[in-house]
């Protein structure tokens, strides 16, 4: 999918909001177009209510220059209009916050999905990045900001169309007060704007810490084991201390902009109805307005205020919402670092054997993960790194299937470079069983199929099977229909393990990647799955991660790793006849010494 480039930190508000209608609110111009004609017909029924004010006024306290009602029709009539005119009023105003909202909300949904999308198109290295809670924030607090935005945004279109209804009756009236009115008014705008750049910068600092929080509370329930055990809830109190005090100097900050806002408004309103008073009694003495259009002038004016308050605070709104689209747009314009290149062909796998040359990569400033990692696998043969933490053994199965990109080198599979083939043949080509077993909050049956989306109930129950969990699985209240819970979370880690287990026999991958898969089983589970992987291994290329070297000292090949690159390879009996680093870990692991 194409990319834009990303919008800059300073973009201007009339580039966000050309950009908010053209990439979201324009598709639903239908929508709009029949808000903003709701809108057209409640700013007429606001601004027609001055005129009648003073037909009913005109038979109150005299007749005006254009009205001279009597009071019996007054009696007839006038409950009619004022009725009709609250009709009209009322229905328009919900016709249009029910047009506008849908179009508003809508967009947020195309948002929301726009920015799932491009989180699944980055890859790993950009999700490590970032914090969890940040992203997490794009999609709640942001969305939650941005929504309040096209909200007001959609009454202050309705708010100018009556503002100007309202001007042009007062000006119907009499222009000269009315010019009193354009003179003090634009006094607001000065600091009004000063208050909305601040409220934009608060904005964007509220949700960067609101995803902190985020992130805070989502390590704390992660890490409870470890919190309880090490009794470090007064360390984890600390830490959200800090975080909420944060938060609080911010949204104070921002409350009280806010809460000076209106008032400001409101002060500047009364000084100009002072003004106006003082004029009203002039042009009255003058014979230029009646008592009835007098009425009429101040009722417009005082309906003028809600608008003008509305406006008034619009900018601070519009900022923040801004500053949330703005992190919106930072994460739907963020492009991939991993992608095709450029005539990327299928990869074409036979015998699965997978070169690694001269492999460099780092994580970022420091020591190289891998520094000149080479080895050759044999199509078919059973694979083991080893050594310590560390090593460089985890980013090998990184790179493999391209999670990341190596600096320097290649890796290639039959003689193809991975990097001249598409992601999506490379990573079909390869099965992964991990030490950190990922399950989602789904049915037993849905985190086994995620190995081939599409797959029968029978290949299900044969992957379950050969992971040895079928009758684990059957024993469960709802059997394969079972919700596994968040994370798992209704499992031990031996079954949490023999489900994913289960979900590489499914993919029939010609590569497995196993990370101690069997590290998490009870010895009984373990002799099981073992069996099944000796058999699942047969013809097909397995590298295997082994801390315990107990579970691979039957490998083809052992590749001792140090400081990310290989230093030893051999057989267990070999590398034990050289009395080497790995004879060294065996001595202390399997209590065998090397021959003399």
């Amino acid at each position: 999918m194409s990319r834009r480039s990303p919008v800059s930190d300073h973009a201007s508000s009339v580039k966000l909001a050309g950009r908010l209608w053209r990439d979201y609110l324009s598709r639903y111009w239908p929508q709009l177009l029949a808000s903003l004609v709701a809108m057209g017909v409640y700013a007429g029924s606001a601004s027609a209510i001055p005129l009648g004010v003073e037909w009913i006024n005109s038979a109150f306290v005299g007749g005006s220059n254009r009205f001279s009602a009597g009071l019996n029709d007054v009696l007839l009539w006038g409950p009619v209009i004022v009725i009709s005119l609250g009709v009209l009023n009322a229905g328009a105003q919900y016709l249009q916050s029910r047009w506008s909202l849908s179009a508003a909300l809508m967009a947020l949904r195309d948002m929301q999905r726009d920015m799932f999308r491009s989180l699944m198109a980055l890859d790993y290295g950009q999700l490590r990045e970032e914090a969890s809670g940040q992203l997490i924030s794009r999609f709640t607090n942001d969305t939650l900001v941005l929504r309040e935005t096209l909200t007001r945004a959609s009454q202050a279109v309705r708010d100018t169309l009556t503002l100007i209804g309202l001007c042009g009756m007062m000006i119907y009236y009499d222009w000269a007060l009315f010019l009193i009115v354009i003179v003090v008014y634009p006094l607001l705008g000065w600091p009004l704007g000063r208050i909305g750049r601040y409220l934009r910068k608060s904005s964007g600092k509220a949700q960067a810490q609101a995803g902190e929080i985020t992130s805070l509370v989502g390590e704390t329930i992660a890490g409870a084991r470890m919190v309880k055990t090490y009794r470090l809830e007064d360390y984890e109190m600390g830490r959200a201390d800090t975080a909420f005090e944060k938060r609080l100097k911010i949204l104070k900050g921002m409350a009280f902009t806010r809460a000076a806002n209106e008032p400001f408004v409101f002060l500047v309103g009364s000084i100009a109805l002072g003004a106006i008073v003082a004029a009203v009694a002039w042009r009255i003495s003058a014979g230029a307005l009646t008592a009835p259009q007098f009425v009429s002038f101040i009722i417009a004016l005082l309906l003028l205020s809600q608008p003008a308050r509305g406006l008034g605070s619009l900018n601070a709104v519009m900022q923040e919402g801004f500053g949330a689209f703005e992190r919106i747009l930072h994460l739907i314009d963020r492009a991939p670092a991993v992608v095709d290149r450029p005539g990327a062909a299928p990869l074409n796998v036979s015998r699965g054997a997978v070169t690694f040359a001269d492999v460099h990569f780092s994580y970022g400033p420091g020591a190289p993960a891998l520094n000149g990692f080479s080895l050759e696998v044999p199509g078919g043969a059973r694979v083991a790194l080893v050594g310590e933490s560390g090593a460089g053994k985890s980013t090998v199965f990184h790179l493999l299937p391209r999670l990341y990109d190596v600096e320097r080198g290649a890796i290639s599979i039959d003689g193809q470079n991975i990097a001249d083939a598409s992601l999506a043949s490379l990573r079909d080509a390869v099965a992964v069983v991990s030490q950190e077993t990922i399950l989602f909050n789904d049915t037993v049956r849905a985190n086994i199929a995620f190995g081939r989306p599409g797959a029968s109930e029978a290949e299900i129950i044969a992957a379950a099977k050969a992971a040895a969990i079928d009758d684990f699985v059957r024993g469960l209240p709802n059997g394969y229909d079972m919700i596994v819970g968040e994370g798992g979370a209704n499992f031990s880690g031996g079954q949490r393990q023999r489900v994913a287990l289960a979900r590489a026999f499914l993919k029939d991958a010609p590569i497995l990647l196993l990370d101690e898969a069997t590290s998490a089983l009870d010895a009984e589970s373990e002799a099981k799955v073992q069996a099944a992987l000796e058999e699942l291994s047969k013809g097909r290329t397995t590298i295997i991660i082994a801390h315990r070297l107990a579970t691979v000292r039957n490998a083809d090949l052992i590749a001792v790793m140090e400081r990310g690159r290989v230093i030893e390879t051999g057989t267990h009996e070999k590398l034990m006849a050289k009395s080497g680093v790995y004879a060294r870990l065996a001595s202390l692991q399997l209590r065998e010494t090397a021959p003399v």
